[in-house]
């Protein structure tokens, strides 16, 4: 990987954590020293005994800046952007995410794009998983695997499965992906994109370059998708393939939910099949249905047969914090779903097992847990921690029992104590339907702590 096409422009990286200082790294080494800055004293300080140029905004020259790399974390839009971002658009300095500089790169590279509310990690993951073991050079990266400045590509065609988030698609000027994947639009975010036009609007970016010789896939299985489908041609200029896992499309591809097997048919290629659902263990659930559906599309478009499809999907082990099955004892299953911040993705775990103990809590997203009503059939019981745990008891008790805790290893002791005394099966999940910074880092954080306290405490039993 190189960078010859930027050799002389001049780059201010604002935002040193894993990517930032990926990208600042692997510049250097390509003698192009760029500018950084990060908020953390700490990280200013460490870095800069790195060798790397630290400089602050405001004794920044932004006129003789080309592009600030700004980490997707790091607010642009007004009233709460961040001073870099001020004094760049003044300037008319170009702001861009990391995944931009993927246009520049002297590489022969083919891009597939994934996007959506839910289901982005796992699709973008399994993919790869498909690809490497069909004789591809596949590297995922983006919002997940290596930052893709520590890519290491072949000299062969690579293949990059790009997990790009609204924060990183609302800054993209010119980079176009061969495939672009739209899974879902439900609203989220809306505290950086203040509502859920302009969230839609970051998402659909990734379709904005795209020429007649590209590929869209659109899952139409929610009300945004279906309206952007329905608009896609007047809008864009790629090949569009809708997919669904609701409704029969004849101009499509679609999954039909069977008693034990899941039906893939599709009516572009004029192929269908079936895999048994028991053979699926790192896909457990129905939500992802679509994210099977949506890499069986990619991997048709790229030439892979259905019979090396379903061998690979079928090995495919899933990702840790998502619906994650990781210990049994007894008549008790455990469940690390720490990935789901929001209610939607919770309503998928909550959908998809029985007899549940739910743990659920954390720092509550602007909608709350408005909608969760309709699947709440199979909770026994509901034990709520952290800043949510006062609205969120006031909102469920009238439909399940409900006790609430500070944090979520008080939650933990006490649905393993009521677990125990059940004569039936019992599935205790952790999915919180929160962000996680009232008291942790992030969901993997969350998640390994979840792992972590049920490990020891079955231990020591």
């Amino acid at each position: 990987m190189n960078f010859k096409t930027i050799s002389k422009k001049k780059i201010y990286i604002v935002g040193l954590g894993v990517s930032g200082i990926s990208l600042a790294s692997r510049l250097k080494k390509s003698n192009l020293n760029p500018i950084c800055w990060d908020d953390d004293i700490k990280k200013q300080s460490k870095y800069k005994k790195m060798g790397l140029n630290i400089k602050e905004p405001k004794k920044v020259n932004f006129k003789a800046i080309d592009f600030l790399v700004l980490s997707s974390g790091i607010n642009h839009i007004p009233p709460n952007a961040h001073i870099s971002s001020i004094l760049a658009k003044k300037s008319g300095c170009s702001i861009i995410s990391d995944i931009e500089l993927l246009y520049y790169l002297d590489s022969d590279l083919f891009l597939i794009g994934i996007t959506g509310t839910n289901g982005k990690s796992t699709t973008t993951k399994c993919i790869e998983h498909i690809l490497n073991n069909s004789k591809f050079n596949s590297f995922a990266c983006g919002n997940i695997g290596k930052p893709f400045s520590d890519l290491i590509l072949k000299k062969k065609k690579n293949y990059l499965i790009v997990e790009a988030s609204s924060y990183q698609l609302e800054r993209i000027k010119k980079l176009k992906f061969d495939i672009s994947l739209l899974l879902n639009i439900t609203s989220d975010h809306l505290e950086r994109h203040k509502n859920t036009q302009n969230y839609v609007n970051a998402k659909l970016k990734i379709f904005e370059n795209q020429t007649s010789n590209d590929y869209a896939i659109i899952s139409v299985d929610d009300n945004n998708s279906v309206k952007l489908s329905s608009n896609f041609n007047k809008k864009f200029n790629s090949k569009l393939i809708k997919i669904s896992t609701k409704k029969e499309l004849k101009d499509g591809i679609f999954l039909i939910d069977l008693r034990k097997n899941i039906k893939i048919i599709d009516n572009i290629h004029k192929v269908s099949f079936s895999i048994r659902k028991i053979e699926l263990k790192g896909l457990i659930g129905i939500h992802n249905f679509q994210n099977i559906l949506a890499s069986y599309t990619i991997c048709k478009i790229l030439g892979i047969s259905e019979k090396v499809f379903i061998e690979n999907i079928k090995k495919f082990k899933g990702l840790e914090h998502r619906l994650e099955n990781f210990m049994n004892y007894k008549n008790i299953s455990f469940y690390n779903d720490s990935k789901a911040t929001n209610t939607i993705s919770t309503c998928y775990a909550l959908s998809s097992l029985k007899n549940i103990y739910w743990i659920v809590g954390g720092r509550a997203k602007s909608n709350g847990l408005k909608g969760i009503e309709g699947s709440l059939k199979f909770v026994k019981k509901t034990f709520i921690f952290g800043e949510a745990a006062k609205n969120f008891s006031k909102y469920l008790n009238s439909y399940v029992k409900t006790k609430t805790f500070h944090t979520m290893e008080e939650a933990i002791d006490e649905s393993l104590k009521l677990a125990k005394k059940e004569k039936i099966k019992i599935n205790i999940l952790l999915s919180p339907a929160c962000a996680s910074f009232d008291q942790f880092k992030n969901f993997e954080e969350r998640g390994n702590k979840f792992k972590e306290l049920i490990s020891k405490k079955i231990n020591n039993v």
